[in-house]
C-alpha cells in the first residue's frame, strides 16, 4: 500500500507538469482514478480502454448543450497512465487524471459507451472491462493543487 500511495503522490506531482508548465493552478481540482488491475488482465484493459471506452468517451455527445460544452473542455485536460512494472501484490496500476477537474462535465463511461454502441454491446464491454480489476478495483477522488512557490 505504501508503494501505491508514493506512486500516486508521484504521478500527481508529474502529472501537474508538461515540460515544467504545471496545468492547473493553486486551488484547482484534479480527479483522478486509479485502476488496480489483475495480473493476466492487463493487455486486455488496455485495449478495452484504448480502443473502445476512450473513443467512446471522446465521440459522446451530450443532449444539454451546457454539458456537452463542458465535456469538451474535459476532453482537453484528460490523462491516461499506464503501468511500466507490476505492482508487489501482482496487480497493475493504471492512472487517469483530469486536469483540471471540470465540474459538471461527464466522466462515467457507461453514457458514452451507450451512445456509442447500443444498450447490449455497451454492457458486454462494460462487463470486459469490470473482469479486469483485481479486488482493489478503482478509486476515485478529487485533489487540490498546492502552491509551492516560495515555500
Amino acid at each position: 500500500m505504501k508503494q501505491f500511495l508514493t506512486l500516486i503522490i508521484i504521478s500527481l506531482f508529474f502529472s501537474g507538469c508538461d515540460q515544467n508548465n504545471v496545468t492547473t493552478k493553486p486551488g484547482d481540482k484534479m480527479f483522478v482514478a486509479t485502476n488496480f488491475i489483475k495480473f493476466d488482465k492487463k493487455q486486455e484493459f488496455e485495449n478495452i480502454l484504448l480502443n473502445e471506452v476512450m473513443p467512446s468517451w471522446y465521440s459522446y455527445r451530450d443532449s444539454v448543450d451546457e454539458i456537452h460544452s463542458l465535456n469538451q473542455k474535459a476532453k482537453n485536460n484528460m490523462r491516461i497512465q499506464k503501468p511500466v512494472e507490476m505492482n508487489q501484490d501482482s496487480t497493475w496500476m493504471f492512472t487517469m487524471i483530469a486536469d483540471p477537474f471540470i465540474d459538471g462535465a461527464n466522466y462515467s463511461i457507461v453514457p458514452p459507451l451507450r451512445q456509442k454502441y447500443g444498450d447490449d454491446k455497451a454492457k458486454e464491454i462494460y462487463g470486459r472491462w469490470n473482469a479486469c480489476f483485481s479486488k482493489q478495483g478503482q478509486t476515485v477522488f478529487l485533489v487540490e493543487e498546492v502552491d509551492l512557490k516560495g515555500k
